[in-house]
């Protein structure tokens, strides 16, 4: 992870990252896929971190409000 910027912003978007795996099957799908390869819990967790990001620019830049659970995937 960058270490540019907020490292409040970025503290609490890898808070919201470790909630989003625990209660998201598709993520933690994910989560559990960057483990099994070797990675530690931050660097996986910061790839949930990167996806959730993402996810919310994609929901900003979607002309619609329904949210589409294509786009975790």
């Amino acid at each position: 992870m960058v270490k540019h910027g907020s490292s409040y912003l970025r503290a609490a978007i890898m808070r919201v990252a470790e909630t989003f795996y625990v209660h998201n099957p598709q993520i933690s799908d994910f989560y559990w896929k960057k483990r099994n390869e070797g990675k530690a819990h931050n660097v996986a967790l910061s790839h949930v971190a990167r996806k959730l990001v993402n996810t919310i620019f994609a929901l900003e830049k979607s002309p619609s409000n329904v949210f589409d659970s294509a786009l975790l995937k």
